[in-house]
């Protein structure tokens, strides 16, 4: 079987002959879940697998913001740790992911790493990490790998999200509803298809990369991948009018939080040629890369830039616990996908709850750290009370990978500070340098005499904003803040 071929999965479609497209796809729970799952990927994630496909796919500006902290020298960052949390998030759900059927999100399951000091397996709250070389409370650096027993997705042959004897109707937006013959009727008339003679039924191998960028570029992925054989659909076209919606008043500015960005604007082009920002704005523009798809759906309200996401995502809504989940906790991973442990930063403008770390289980002994293979658990019962030495079980704290203190807290930031850097419209984010200010200017054909500073307040409604723009637009600064200024055309001098 070639690598395709297992990065692909089968699907049961009816096509309109005459106007060539899908009516609907019949699904088992293998399909669903893994269309499910696009909802827990972080869009860093998604990125990174769109890069390796031989044709151009863009998210808005978001290519851009990803390629920025690849080449950003790692001096500007926190830790070493945090380029890597950056350009491979972790997914929240990855324990249940990896029992999907086809699961194309290559990301390094974590890894688990105690201090190379023997003495530091001896204290009452030793730490670890689940990223190599980060710091250790003592001063030195954890880079002694650890065997990891991982705990079992209970009945995961039985369905990773949903039940394993539910069965679906998916219509070619991707609106998937439970199997029923009048839900197949009311597709049939909505199309105005009377006849059997003009529909048949085809059985299809989708390759699952494929579909996840159909999802994020078409409004029709199944006929596209099915039968016009297009993986990236039409242009999408940022609807101004839904910018600055706050899902709910908890998250419109109630704490209060603000940054203060200077946009420089060409007054004769009406647009934002370049922000200067501190680093707490830019940690608040590359958190983006760590932000599930679906809490980004969540965010906004259920109205993101992506019309196929917004469907799949009502679907689960709409789905009954009871009937086609596995649990109330598989439903809400995929409505409310939580950030991956230690992802999140102090400055939460925008609230996405971050999941916390299991306990992880193994002995105060510095025998076993030291001549033996130690072990850890994130089950109690896989762990024995006490080790052959006849130290006790305990657990593990694990340090927060942002934080050079060896702190097991939440919260820091990416970028060290204070810092300033020059963030394009197209979100192209550098190091503040008034030689490349001046160089982007002459290579956008503006004049300095044409250029107007304003300073702006980024609270949540921007912060909304700019998410919405980064994800669609190529002029995501100029989009998201426009509401803040009014450019108007300098008056001729008479």
């Amino acid at each position: 079987m070639t690598e395709r071929q297992l990065k692909s999965i089968s699907l049961k479609v009816l096509v309109d002959k005459e106007n060539n497209r899908v009516v609907f796809a019949e699904s088992d729970k293998d399909f669903v879940d893994v269309l499910f799952s696009f909802l827990t990927m972080p869009i860093g994630t998604i990125i990174r697998l769109i890069r390796s496909q031989p044709f151009v796919v863009e998210i808005g500006c978001m290519n851009n913001v990803y390629e920025s902290v690849d080449k950003l020298d790692v001096q500007h960052l926190c830790t070493l740790a945090c380029k890597t949390m950056l350009l491979s998030p972790r997914n929240s759900a990855e324990r249940h992911c990896r029992n999907l059927k086809v699961n194309i999100d290559d990301t390094e399951l974590p890894q688990y790493y105690i201090c190379r000091s023997d003495m530091c397996c001896e204290w009452t709250h030793s730490v670890m990490s689940t990223y190599e070389n980060v710091q250790c409370r003592c001063g030195e650096v954890m880079e002694r790998k650890l065997s990891f027993t991982p705990a079992i997705v209970l009945g995961a042959k039985q369905g990773v999200f949903v039940n394993e004897t539910a069965t679906f109707i998916i219509s070619d937006d991707l609106h998937v509803t439970p199997m029923s013959t009048m839900t197949s009727f009311s597709l049939l008339s909505k199309l105005r298809i009377k006849g059997r003679s003009s529909v048949e039924e085809r059985t299809v191998n989708i390759e699952v990369l494929h579909l996840l960028i159909s999802l994020l570029s078409s409004e029709t992925p199944l006929t596209n991948l099915v039968l016009l054989e297009r993986v990236i659909g039409d242009p999408i076209q940022l609807d101004q009018r839904n910018m600055i919606q706050p899902k709910n008043e908890r998250d419109a500015d109630s704490d209060g939080k603000k940054l203060r960005v200077k946009l420089m604007l060409s007054k004769s082009k009406n647009k934002v040629l370049y922000a200067e920002a501190g680093e707490d704005f830019v940690d608040l523009l590359l958190s983006f890369l760590t932000f599930p798809l679906g809490s980004i759906v969540d965010l906004l309200g259920g109205s993101s830039p992506f019309q196929c996401v917004n469907t799949l995502y009502k679907s689960v809504e709409h789905l009954s616990v009871d009937n086609y989940f596995k649990s109330d906790k598989c439903k809400n991973m995929l409505i409310h996908p939580k950030l991956s442990p230690d992802f999140g930063c102090d400055n939460k403008l925008l609230w996405i709850e971050e999941a916390i770390h299991p306990n992880h289980y193994s002995f105060h002994c510095k025998y076993c750290f030291h001549y033996e293979h130690l072990k850890i658990s994130t089950v109690a019962d896989t762990a024995p009370e006490s080790c052959r030495h006849g130290k006790s079980r305990f657990y593990f704290n694990v340090v927060n990978p942002k934080l050079l203190t060896g702190e097991s807290r939440r919260g820091g930031g990416f970028l060290k500070g204070p810092a300033m850097f020059m963030v394009t419209d197209d979100l192209v984010v550098t190091p503040l340098s008034s030689i490349s200010a001046i160089s982007l200017l002459d290579s956008l054909n503006v004049p300095i005499s044409d250029v107007e500073e304003r300073v702006v307040t980024v609270g949540n409604k921007e912060a909304l904003s700019l998410l919405r723009a980064s994800l669609v637009s190529k002029s995501a600064l100029t989009d998201a803040f426009s509401f803040n200024f009014s450019l108007k055309k300098p008056k001729q001098e008479k």
